[in-house]
């Protein structure tokens, strides 16, 4: 099972988050790239979407629990090779999360010996002795979990069950001994390597790159200016972007791009980049109107995408001149 904790704070944020992360090809490349180490070990079409709600029984007091997590997913290769993947997000740093992690592994795992069982007792077929539980045979799918970072702050502690503990210091080194130390994978999206960032192939490259100049101005302009944008999914890119910046502006662009392209193209971010600097906007959104009211949509997608178109229409139309 594969857990992806990087959840963005909440409402708007997480939603768009989640958003992103549900379609196939994006959840498959975070893995390949996390986990494979960049090899295309998982296609999309070997996913299939999970129940991101767990119902679980308290042993304590019998009481039925829900566990919720992001975006779940379940891997199957061929010659039986199965392990689930859940994508799970992050904002800031959560002093919880080895115990979370243990919650979420707990329940998924009892999920699947309560199905086994299940299956023994309609077959007949109980272990011997029954104490066991479960045949000798009959094994788990694996359950791993991945914690994605979004701040820019890197997540250094806690990553172990160990770093939340309250360990007396006179018995520490006889405890830990039979303490394991149950570490969680965390993956600081703002501090990748150039050459990790490199190994992503869906629009969420666009999403590390954006995170790993998002402090310094200067890089985030030409981030904008030098990045030829090919999105899959430009409306589900352009909702992060705006619930991340806290701009609205972005979901002005979106509502033009869905109108010209609801399946993805280029996107010239000049446009946006002049939404970000607040330069430019109220130009480009007489242009647009203009050429809406004169029924021009082929010029709208052709002026997203060409930056010199866009100016040759503005010359057209006489807009910005004094």
């Amino acid at each position: 099972f594969y857990l992806i904790k990087g959840g963005m704070l909440l409402g708007n944020k997480d939603l768009a988050e989640k958003n992103l992360l549900q379609y196939k090809d994006v959840f498959s490349d975070i893995v390949n790239v996390n986990l494979f180490g960049g090899r295309h070990y998982i296609s999309a079409n070997e996913l299939s979407r999970e129940p991101g709600e767990l119902i679980t029984k308290s042993s304590s007091d019998n009481k039925l629990k829900q566990l919720q997590m992001d975006v779940p997913m379940k891997c199957n290769k061929k010659y039986n090779t199965r392990f689930f993947v859940c994508l799970e997000n992050q904002s800031d740093i959560n002093n919880i999360m080895p115990v979370r992690d243990m919650g979420y592994q707990h329940a998924k795992y009892m999920e699947q010996v309560r199905t086994i069982k299940e299956t023994n007792r309609q077959q007949q077929t109980y272990p011997s002795p029954i104490t066991k539980g479960i045949h000798d045979t009959q094994k788990l799918d694996p359950v791993i979990t991945l914690v994605l970072n979004y701040s820019q702050k890197e997540w250094k502690k806690p990553k172990q069950l160990q770093d939340v503990l309250n360990i007396p210091k006179d018995i520490k080194n006889m405890l830990l001994k039979h303490i394991p130390s149950y570490a969680i994978d965390v993956i600081n999206l703002a501090n990748q390597s150039e050459s990790t960032m490199q190994m992503y192939h869906s629009d969420f490259k666009y999403i590390v790159r954006y995170l790993s100049c998002k402090n310094d101005k200067e890089k985030l302009e030409s981030f904008f200016r030098t990045t030829d944008f090919e999105l899959d999914h430009p409306e589900a890119f352009l909702d992060w972007l705006a619930a991340v910046a806290n701009d609205e502006r972005y979901i002005k662009a979106k509502q033009l791009i869905d109108k010209q392209n609801e399946k993805g193209g280029h996107i010239n971010m000049c446009v946006l980049l002049d939404m970000y600097e607040e330069r430019g906007m109220e130009k480009i959104n007489s242009l647009y109107h203009c050429l809406l009211e004169d029924n021009r949509m082929e010029d709208i997608q052709k002026a997203m995408l060409d930056a010199a178109y866009q100016k040759e229409l503005l010359r057209e139309y006489g807009i910005g001149e004094s």
